[in-house]
């Protein structure tokens, strides 16, 4: 079912549709809000409330691109709220490690705090850099499509781009989070 067809539905109170809707696409924001909140708990609750605000919108929803990216900004405007209300402290919570039977115990390990302390030295970056750098690498997105969900121009999207990189490479030369660790 295309997007509009979904939508209308949706409007018209089809409770089916608003299934059909959460069910394409939660695991995409469930998965950009956990990478920006580095907390699963609040992660869940976050991605709920970015679909309850997309109903809360919902009559002055006006489709001009892809759904997806709508449902992006409201996650990146939820996450923004949560950090205000939580006054955003340095804490990182325990993260579980999911270690396959099959796999190198070892590796599993060293990828994973590889990946945790990626997402320590993203967490650094000021949001709109940490939102091109999620999308741009975790979801593959494309500067334009970056651009469209923000509603700023695609040179500005590089540019922070560009920034974001340079801000990590700076952090991960200067090893920041190595002595905060243990």
């Amino acid at each position: 079912m295309n997007e509009s067809n979904l939508i209308r539905k949706i409007k018209k109170g089809d409770e089916d549709a608003m299934d059909i809707l959460i069910q394409s696409y939660y695991p995409f924001i469930y998965a950009y809000v956990s990478r920006k909140m580095l907390m699963d708990d609040c992660a869940k609750d976050i991605t709920q409330e970015v679909f309850l605000r997309f109903l809360r919108y919902l009559p002055t929803y006006r489709q001009e691109g892809k759904l997806l990216h709508y449902l992006y900004r409201i996650a990146s405007n939820v996450c923004k709220d949560y950090y205000r209300k939580m006054q955003y402290h340095e804490d990182i919570s325990e993260l579980d490690y999911m270690i396959e039977d099959d796999t190198n115990v070892h590796e599993s390990i060293l990828n994973q705090l590889k990946y945790e302390e990626l997402m320590l030295w993203i967490s650094k970056l000021n949001d709109i850099q940490q939102d091109v750098i999620i999308l741009k690498y975790f979801h593959q997105l494309t500067f334009k499509e970056i651009a469209d969900i923000h509603h700023i121009p695609v040179s500005t999207v590089k540019s922070r781009h560009t920034q974001a990189l340079i801000k990590l490479r700076k952090l991960m030369k200067e090893g920041g989070f190595q002595h905060e660790k243990i």
